[in-house]
């Protein structure tokens, strides 16, 4: 907010940058929150392509993408003579090295302290023991080689870096691209973005508690509501174990096929989405009403390969956007730079995105 302050306190600029803005804040607060570590990249003004680590991981999530949809082995092929893939990537691994040298300087007992909150501390942890066992190993019998393996051998150091890969792309690009559609979606309708400001106005402009936040019912209709309009990807792939057959088509689907889930698609069929109101329109109310508890998103997945980090995606979203609404007042900044429509990366981003800043 100081920095919005500080650089755009003029109530009659047109901002065309929120997809970078929102990509460096969410960034900034996953370093923090996963890894107790400043990634830095809100010390320039706006420019995420001042920001390196920014910049990388859009190339890095942008080739993944499209290596995904192909055969494994062509997919590996093109990410391996990709050069500016391969350039991101070691912009990645070098600031994740930092963050586990940053942790490898604490004693093991702050660590052991550490685990309890933090998630680089617990990773780390897991790295160190592995490390000492491959600095020690070769004086070891053969039989307590084994025994180590199968007891006690922790991460290598690839699959540290491979994990906090993906906690960082999962954590930072999926809820940014929501809260870039939560700042459209507030310049467009009006109306919605006051009764969310209503119904703050009972905390005045203080902090709010894990409490407070929850007793924020519209707040959550509305980010509900983004969530099925527009979720962050349009869908996921998973792969057959077994056969199976389509109940209507009729079609045939075999082992190891892969099969895309269209999300986007799923959460505007009107058989899942219950009422009058039709689900190609924008209407966080829909969750008010009582009879339609039972809308089906499919956001986040479901069952047991739904996604792990959704309660902390919606209560890291919904504390970013209650404290906006205590500041800011978002205007359409006009119809040829503000029409929305969206573009497919890595995640589905709006297209043309351009908004007025007025501090309350």
């Amino acid at each position: 907010m100081t920095r919005w302050q500080t650089y755009n306190n003029d109530s009659t600029e047109v901002h065309l940058n929120m997809v970078e803005q929102c990509q460096q804040l969410l960034l900034s607060i996953f370093g923090y929150i996963a890894f107790d570590y400043d990634l830095q990249t809100l010390d320039n003004e706006y420019n995420s392509q001042k920001n390196e680590l920014t910049q990388a991981l859009h190339v890095h999530l942008g080739a993944v993408t499209i290596a995904i949809l192909l055969p494994r082995i062509i997919g590996r092929i093109y990410l391996l003579l990709n050069f500016k893939y391969q350039r991101a990537r070691s912009i990645i691994d070098r600031y994740l090295q930092q963050m586990i040298e940053q942790e490898l300087r604490e004693t093991p007992q702050m660590r052991a302290e550490r685990k309890k909150t933090s998630l680089i501390a617990s990773l780390v942890d897991s790295l160190q023991q592995d490390d000492k066992f491959e600095e020690n190993k070769k004086g070891y019998l053969i039989i307590l080689n084994i025994l180590y393996n199968y007891f006690f051998l922790g991460l290598s150091k690839e699959e540290v870096i491979g994990e906090m890969l993906s906690l960082l792309s999962a954590g930072y690009s999926t809820t940014s691209t929501s809260l870039v559609w939560f700042i459209f979606f507030m310049s467009k309708y009006s109306h919605v973005q006051n009764k969310l400001k209503k119904e703050l106005s009972q905390y005045d402009i203080q902090h709010l508690s894990l409490e407070q936040l929850d007793s924020l019912i519209y707040l959550d209709s509305v980010i509900r509501e983004i969530f099925r309009f527009l979720p962050p990807v349009s869908g996921t792939l998973r792969t057959l174990t077994t056969d199976d057959q389509l109940p209507i088509s009729g079609a045939h689907l075999n082992k190891g096929d892969h099969v895309f889930i269209p999300i986007y698609n799923l959460n505007r069929d009107e058989r899942y989405c219950e009422g009058s109101i039709h689900p190609d329109q924008f209407y966080p109310e829909r969750f008010l009403i009582e009879s339609n508890d039972q809308i089906t998103s499919m956001t986040f997945g479901g069952g047991h390969r739904q996604c792990i980090g959704q309660d902390f995606a919606r209560i890291e979203l919904k504390a970013i956007c209650a404290r906006l609404m205590q500041y800011v007042t978002f205007g359409d900044g006009g119809d040829k730079v503000n029409a929305g429509g969206f573009i497919q990366t890595d995640t589905i981003l709006p297209k043309h995105i351009g908004v007025t800043i007025t501090f309350d």
